[in-house]
């Protein structure tokens, strides 16, 4: 079973907290506020909860964080606390910490001082709230780290009646298809003469530059 630690009891952590322990993973979650800690215990009753201070080195090792593996969320709200916390988690060997950031400077500073990976929620939520208005046609639009993503759509008019292989979508604009759900069936992996229809939903996996330059994200899309 992976252990799981979330640092920060805001709305964030507690949605955190709440997944994994929906996923089967074993969670210990902290925050500085004691009232916080107890007014959840309830709600969540697999999730170990305790009232302490991530920036406290002493306090970390007791708890013996260093035994958590896979990711570790920190959900400090105001910067500098979330910068002390990382420096902290990583200086008592947490073997993996997932770090938020309010602004991109505030991303590189967490990254110097040992966060394995920076996350910012606000941005990344905006940047997919805006696709989805720019394209009355996209459904769902999952940012994957780094450079890629996955969308889930409706077919574009200019790509109706016409098979994957007449599009080479792969060759053309380095997308690829990984799944094609018919209207009212369910969906299924794509063969290269699937023909797509109007009322298909696809789902598409490139490099976000890619997805974006296709009339998968397009206002006309």
């Amino acid at each position: 079973m992976n252990l799981q630690f979330v640092v920060g009891l805001g709305r964030l952590g507690i949605s955190m907290a709440e997944t994994l322990d929906s996923l089967g993973h074993e969670v210990l979650a902290i925050d500085k506020e004691e009232g916080v800690v107890q007014d959840l215990a309830d709600d969540l009753p697999d999730v170990h909860f305790v009232a302490a201070d991530a920036t406290d080195e002493d306090a970390m090792r007791g708890l013996n964080v260093d035994g958590f593996d896979a990711a570790v969320m920190i959900g400090e709200d105001h910067i500098e606390a979330g910068i002390l916390a990382t420096a902290t988690l990583k200086e008592v060997r947490v073997p993996r910490i997932v770090a938020r950031a309010t602004g991109s400077i505030h991303a590189r500073v967490l990254e110097r001082v040992g966060a394995d990976r920076v996350i910012e929620p606000e941005r990344e939520i905006g940047k997919q709230v805006a696709r989805t208005i720019a394209s009355p046609g996209l459904l769902d639009y999952v940012d994957l780290g780094e450079d890629e993503a996955l969308i889930e759509t409706r077919v574009p008019r200019e790509w109706l009646d016409k098979s994957l292989v007449e599009l080479d979508l792969s060759q053309k604009m380095g997308l690829t298809v990984m799944a094609v759900k018919p209207k009212g069936g369910p969906g299924s992996l794509p063969q290269g003469d699937t023909v797509l229809h109007d009322g298909d939903v696809l789902v598409v996996g490139g490099s976000k530059e890619d997805l974006d330059k296709s009339p998968l994200v397009q206002p006309d899309g």
